[in-house]
């Protein structure tokens, strides 16, 4: 989880075989259908193979910490096999996006310590979703919500943000995963703070040797003793399904607010399948102000299509419909529009340079150079930052 507290995350001393994942949100568990993510430059290749054999960072890491975790998930495999089959409908398509945009496929895996990958998931602090985000950083990563909607459910457009997150923290910590992963866990000052300890006292500075929050010691270790779970699946008594790449999925924009019961019917699909890939819904509807993307097997949604063109008014108005007239608040106009404009900010406690860029919709270099700052991991609340909008 982005920024995470230790009460969301699993103590280092599991006291029983449930501790292993956290467990799923309060839904009805539905059986996962078949994996219908589909790469073309994949097609036909298990995930799990593919996962398995392009791991970068986690391949083979070994030490204490790493194998008493492993230990641990090897005591109890039907945990990890059980939260992998809950995983197969989501799986395929965050390590497809992970590895187009060049990154470790094994990060695919930290859903499975933050949620269990399940999407539905909403911890005691508010944050949701497969990863876990806050209000706050949902907000920062650009993830809408409002009652019909949440983007950190939204399995797609929550899992580009958190990659597009993950590459500022690669940079950042000059490409060092673990520190990028110890970030993402307990939030990038936490780890500069450490870092910058450690470089005044002479020490390390990598993972191993930062003093940090106890949840993150742990976090880190329990992701590594994972992937060499997977990285050897048969070894570690893994039952895994075949992921198969070969049925795609696509978007379709339905005009006006419909009922997925009701897409479904015009698709010609299962309405549990339905429901698992649009998780970002509130309500079994779309948001009322259409239109709004769909996700849905591909043949699915050309008969979906078809359907919407051929379909006669009473048809569509089985579709229930619900609107709330949003009263305009000139007075919020009025700030966004100074906000727009701005030439300066005040750094208030918690900020990150990146998190600012991304409010003010300009790049952290752009930033740092208006500033003159060398180090972006260094900034202090009331420090005054020039923004500019062009």
């Amino acid at each position: 989880m982005i920024v995470a507290t230790e009460s969301t995350n699993l103590p280092s001393d599991m006291a029983s075989a449930d501790q292993l994942l956290p467990p799923p949100a309060n839904e009805p568990y539905l059986p996962p259908p078949k994996a219908i993510w589909s790469n073309d430059s994949v097609a036909g290749v298990d995930t799990w193979r593919a996962m398995s054999e392009h791991m970068t960072f986690a391949a083979d890491a070994t030490g204490p910490s790493i194998d008493l975790e492993m230990q641990k998930y090897r005591d109890h495999p039907h945990i990890v096999t059980a939260a992998a089959e809950r995983a197969s409908i989501y799986l395929p398509y965050v390590t497809r996006r992970l590895m187009e945009s060049d990154f470790p496929p094994e990060l695919a895996l930290l859903p499975f310590l933050e949620s269990a990958y399940d999407p539905h998931a909403i911890s005691t602090n508010g944050a949701a979703g497969l990863w876990q985000i806050q209000p706050r950083t949902g907000d920062v990563l650009g993830l809408k919500r409002n009652q019909w909607y949440d983007g950190r459910q939204d399995v797609v457009r929550s899992t580009d943000a958190v990659i597009g997150y993950f590459g500022h923290l690669h940079q950042l910590f000059d490409g060092d995963w673990l520190l990028a992963l110890a970030a993402f866990n307990s939030g990038e000052g936490t780890v500069s703070r450490a870092i910058q300890r450690n470089i005044q006292q002479g020490k390390d500075t990598d993972f191993w040797a930062l003093d940090l929050p106890e949840h993150t010691r742990s976090y880190v270790p329990r992701f590594l003793a994972l992937a060499r779970m997977f990285q050897n699946p048969e070894e570690n008594q893994l039952g895994l399904s075949l992921l198969d790449h070969s049925r795609p999925l696509e978007s379709v924009t339905a005009p006006k607010q419909i009922s997925l019961a009701l897409a479904a019917e015009l698709a010609e699909v299962d309405y549990d399948t339905l429901k698992r890939l649009n998780t970002g819904l509130k309500r079994d509807i779309t948001p009322p102000q259409g239109p709004y993307e769909i996700l849905m097997p591909l043949n699915a949604a050309q008969r979906f299509e078809t359907a919407l063109v051929n379909a006669s008014p009473a048809t569509m108005s089985t579709a229930p419909m619900h609107s709330q007239p949003t009263p305009i608040d000139a007075a919020h106009i009025k700030v966004s529009a100074v906000k727009a404009r701005t030439e300066g900010y005040r750094v208030q406690a918690g900020d990150t340079l990146w998190a600012i860029a991304r409010r003010f919709n300009v790049s952290p270099k752009a930033l740092m150079r208006w500033n003159d700052i060398d180090d972006p991991r260094v900034l202090h609340p009331g420090q005054n930052l020039t923004v500019s909008d062009r």
